[in-house]
């Protein structure tokens, strides 16, 4: 099994030639050298420039946050920790070691290999709320049950893999060295090292993924055979040869940097960097004409780093790696291409904001925000070879925390305020009759062309083709009471408006965050809740939800869903946004 999927030139030194001296001058030199490398050392470091701070100072009085109230704070922060604690109890008791609990029924489901993905995936969140008994728990299980050479004889998804097993195990070990439990767990440095143990063995199951041409990971693994593969279909047979390319969307190839990054450090061992660097280094240093600079046009062929097609979008096969970018350059600041991540993510987000970014038609009503206004809710829409697309999902939501932890880092403020709009357009489809959000939604196109800035009388486009047509009168109503309607109004659970909500307290302080936050916690212990756990939601718009809690509950709920929303009433000390990098699933990573 290869280790290491590279045929690139390895790196070599320069020689350092030494010539030879007797004895006594020789060590004189070489102790001279020695010191003048120290010098220049503590010279860098200190005229190094300093890391931007991110996180709202707290602990400074602000006239406008006189209504922040510690003692509620903490009680809310108390109220998400028993609802985790009885979901971990209910999963427990009838799904152990199972991937997902089946909320309504009390059976449970394989979902991801049978790898116990709720067990692992949620570990980090029962570190995090410091609950001793549930990480005891949950390391026992890890440490002497779990076995990645047993799964359930499919193949395994790298990316999902990487995410939320992976993720999950270098992040405890991060935990655990900071020292941020407060309770005592016994044997923690065994676990420590069983559990890092646990990561390079998953690490070393996974890395056949990265044996391709550019290093681009397969869309699967054969933990058996120990190769990459291509995607199965609906039965499970594969037909491509692995001489056949395979078309890889940014997510997919830009979702791994983070936990590799990390690994490396705790392993000691560049192999792992190394493999995650070359795994998305086609996108970073993209060889092909970009439509709008920094944004990729998808998919690419994995083999020859071509594109294949012409669309662009920052929701689902696209988000996380554009969340990487900016999220590797502060958590690896003196890495050797932090500046590159910097770069792209910075121009990715510019044509974001200037040529994807669209209003829609103001609502009649009052905003969700509960001010009038003349302008519609600005809106993200996604771009298919020419023709835009006026519909936004849940999942696209992340990058408004995204850009609001970027843009401070990088003292963009113009990138600060456009996440916190676009938070508000994500907010504004969570004041529903359930205080959740739909998983998507469309607004009409707004009334100006936006290759030119012009505006136009009659809603139409010349140069740009709009992909939904205007809504019927139900969808209508809705326009005009909203701002947009509601095209799926489902929830699954999803973590990522409340992430942004996350991200905008932490960094603006601002306790209207917390507030939204809390109702959105308030509906998923009204509307959610069932017997064995919490459910998706039918249908977010209506009063009972849509009468129909669905029986399915992904590991992403307990892993990302109630962390952020503990962690917005927490100390915000604990897990500061100087100190820590959250992955993609919310596992935190910590800055060194």
């Amino acid at each position: 099994m290869a280790r290491v999927a590279t045929k690139s030139r390895p790196w070599r030194p320069g020689r350092l030639l030494l010539y030879r001296m007797r004895g006594s001058n020789r060590r004189k030199y070489i102790l001279l050298a020695l010191v003048l490398v120290l010098v220049l050392r503590a010279i860098f470091h200190a005229f190094r420039p300093a890391h931007n701070k991110i996180q709202y100072q707290f602990s400074v009085p602000h006239a406008a946050l006189h209504s922040t109230n510690p003692d509620l704070s903490i009680a809310r922060a108390e109220a998400v920790r028993a609802e985790f604690k009885w979901a971990f109890k209910r999963y427990k008791d009838v799904a152990w070691g199972k991937d997902e609990v089946l909320p309504v029924t009390g059976k449970y489901q394989t979902t991801r290999n049978g790898f116990a993905a709720t067990l692992v995936d949620s570990l980090t969140t029962a570190m995090v709320m410091n609950l001793t008994t549930e990480v005891v728990q949950a390391l026992d299980y890890i440490v002497n049950t779990l076995d990645f050479d047993k799964h359930d004889g499919t193949l395994v998804d790298p990316f999902e893999t990487t995410i939320r097993y992976l993720g999950s195990l270098v992040s405890a070990v991060d935990i655990l060295d900071a020292g941020t439990l407060v309770g005592p767990i016994p044997r923690q440095s065994q676990y420590r090292e069983d559990i890092l143990h646990k990561a390079v063995k998953l690490a070393e199951k996974l890395s056949p993924a990265f044996d391709s041409p550019l290093g681009i990971p397969w869309p699967r693994v054969n933990f058996t055979a120990h190769l990459g593969s291509h995607e199965p279909d609906s039965l499970g047979n594969v037909h491509a040869s692995r001489e056949t390319s395979f078309a890889v969307t940014p997510a997919r190839a830009g979702s791994n940097w983070l936990e590799y990054y990390r690994l490396g450090q705790h392993a000691t061992d560049p192999v792992y960097v190394h493999n995650a660097t070359r795994a998305w280094a086609s996108f970073v240093w993209n060889r092909n004409e970009e439509t709008f600079d920094g944004l990729i046009d998808s998919p690419m062929d994995s083999f020859s780093g071509y594109s294949m097609g012409h669309t662009v979008s920052l929701g689902a096969g696209h988000d996380s790696y554009y969340e990487y970018l900016i999220k590797a350059a502060i958590l690896a600041p003196r890495d050797k291409h932090a500046s590159r991540y910097r770069k792209r993510w910075e121009q990715a987000m510019t044509s974001t904001m200037e040529r994807l970014a669209f209003r829609g038609t103001p609502p009649d009503s009052y905003r969700a925000d509960g001010k009038r206004s003349e302008r519609g809710y600005l809106f993200i829409a996604q771009y298919f070879d020419g023709t835009y697309m006026n519909e936004m999902g849940h999942l696209t939501c992340y990058i408004a925390g995204n850009l609001i932890l970027g843009g401070r880092y990088l003292q963009r403020n113009d990138l600060v305020t456009f996440g916190l709009e676009v938070l508000e357009t994500c907010h504004a489809t969570y004041v529903t009759a359930t205080g959740l959000g739909p998983e998507s939604f469309v607004w009409e196109p707004p009334r100006r062309d936006p290759t030119t800035g012009q505006h136009v009388l009659d809603g139409g486009y010349e140069q740009v083709r709009w992909a939904i047509s205007a809504p019927g009168p139900h969808e209508h109503e809705q326009v005009r009471k909203l701002g947009f309607w509601v095209s799926d109004a489902r929830y699954f659970l999803r973590p990522e408006v409340i992430e942004g909500y996350f991200y905008a307290y932490r960094v603006t302080g601002d306790p209207k965050y917390q507030e939204w936050a809390w109702s959105a916690f308030e509906g998923l212990r009204k509307f959610s809740k069932v017997t064995y756990g919490f459910g998706e939601i039918q249908d977010v718009t209506l009063p009972d939800g849509g009468g129909i809690t669905v029986d399915s509950s992904e590991s992403f709920f307990l892993a990302e869903t109630l962390k952020y929303l503990f962690l917005i009433f927490d100390d915000p000390d604990r897990f500061n946004l100087d100190e820590w990098v959250l992955s993609t699933e919310a596992h935190p990573f910590r800055i060194e």
